[in-house]
């Protein structure tokens, strides 16, 4: 085979346990991994985790080439073993790292090759950002980072990392992962018994992100109101002992319901009425901060030794990290009832896809869990706008072809240059500076 003939080979690096990625993340690179549009490349996939890990990623597409497990589940310490693959795999000629710590993984195995970035999350500290801005310092081929969103990139600058080198890529969505007939089945697993009992779900990408104090403040409030609800919340939220107390206290008992499969939304959203995001990033300590704003940023070694130790970058209840959750709700066709903030506002429209609340007010959640239940037309057309702006303009087909067209640009050393979407709907707020 000629050299012109040759396949570009890339290979993807994803840690599906680590915040940053999540099963979200996986599902895209399952979806990108079968596309038609990825066929002129060679694409393998090493999953960083156990073999569960590795078990999932086969069930989502991604058929991976190997997977590693690193010392105390951090993947920048496996570094010997990343670069005996690499040896073993042959040429590659891009790397595409699906989190930061991936990307310092790749980094420490060394190569002469570019790298690519995918961010699905905002910055889980300010010294989060940092650690990013010295870890695309040490790239010497180039980086390049594709975002998720426009507030994903923003939170990111903020945090210090260079904007030249970010592009939007907005995300894509496999709806054929969506089982409409699993409905019953869900709602029997989590004993839910009538069929008029209002099933709501905390949508995260990363479980310890939900605050579950704050869900059953919500639940409480809506069954002392006289509504039959039921609230599913992530196994591993934070504050899962205070959310039960508060729950017996609003009457709620048995009504606030744990499963660890909330974040992989496609498998549990058939079975929910509505939707909730419970978060605010305009408040995130990221979002704007100025160096005399309180908190102390890590320099130089600071940053790469908490890192190290796992201290800088864990998330803390009640952080927004990225939007594909309600993605996956708006194209399953469940109403959102959301609280306001960046990322909600660049993909949804109060009113129109979503109903929006302040954070915080958990009495105006349950108000507009009330206004959809007693208007069934305004619902439907809540749901109906949402889902027509998913299949529209989050497709996995269109996602995989810009993914293709950001390798064969890096690869010829070329600007990347993306397609933008039509300014619509929650994408409206995206459009303004």
């Amino acid at each position: 085979m000629s050299s012109a003939a040759k396949r570009p080979r890339i290979v993807h690096l994803i840690d599906p346990d680590g915040p940053m990625a999540g099963w979200c993340a996986v599902a895209m690179l399952g979806d990108l991994a079968v596309s038609s549009a990825a066929r002129s490349h060679d694409l393998l996939a090493l999953i960083v985790g156990g073999s569960s890990a590795e078990r999932r990623a086969q069930r989502l597409g991604v058929a991976t080439s190997d997977r590693m497990a690193c010392f105390g589940g951090r993947p920048w310490l496996g570094a010997g073993t990343l670069r005996r693959y690499l040896r073993a795999v042959g040429p590659v000629d891009l790397v595409h790292c699906w989190s930061p710590a991936t990307l310092a993984l790749s980094l420490l195995a060394g190569g002469d090759v570019p790298r690519v970035l995918s961010l699905t999350a905002n910055p889980l500290s300010v010294a989060h950002g940092h650690w990013l801005r010295m870890l695309a310092g040490q790239a010497r081929s180039g980086l390049t980072i594709l975002a998720a969103s426009n507030c994903i990139r923003r939170a990111w600058a903020q945090a210090g990392v260079d904007p030249a080198i970010m592009h939007v890529l907005r995300p894509g969505l496999d709806l054929a992962r969506l089982d409409a007939d699993a409905r019953d089945a869900l709602r029997a697993g989590w004993g839910v018994k009538r069929r008029e009992t209002t099933v709501l779900g905390v949508l995260t990408q990363h479980g310890p992100c939900v605050d579950a104090g704050r869900a059953a403040h919500v639940l409480a409030n809506a069954v002392l109101s006289g509504l039959d609800a039921a609230m599913i919340v992530p196994a591993a939220a934070a504050r899962r002992s205070i959310s039960r107390t508060i729950a017996r206290g609003g009457k709620a008992c048995g009504r606030l319901i744990f499963d660890s499969r909330l974040d992989r939304p496609w498998e549990v959203l058939p079975g929910l009425d509505a939707a909730l995001i419970l978060g605010d990033d305009t408040a995130d300590g990221v979002i704007g901060e100025s160096e005399g704003g309180g908190t102390r940023r890590l320099a130089g070694a600071g940053v790469a030794m908490a890192s190290l130790l796992g201290l800088a970058h864990r998330p803390r209840p009640g952080q927004v990290l990225g939007v594909l959750p309600m993605l996956w709700a708006a194209a399953a066709g469940r109403t959102i009832i959301a609280e306001a903030g960046y990322a909600v506002s660049e993909i949804v429209e109060h009113g129109r896809t979503a109903l929006v609340v302040k954070p915080g007010d958990s009495a105006a959640a349950v108000q507009r869990l009330r206004e959809i239940l007693a208007d069934g037309h305004r619902a439907w057309s809540l749901r109906d706008s949402a889902r027509s702006e998913a299949f529209s303009y989050f497709s996995c087909s269109r996602y995989a072809e810009n993914t293709v067209l950001a390798y064969e640009q890096i690869l010829s050393g070329s600007a990347v240059r993306l397609p933008d979407l039509p300014v619509t709907g929650g994408l409206a707020f995206a459009g303004r500076a």
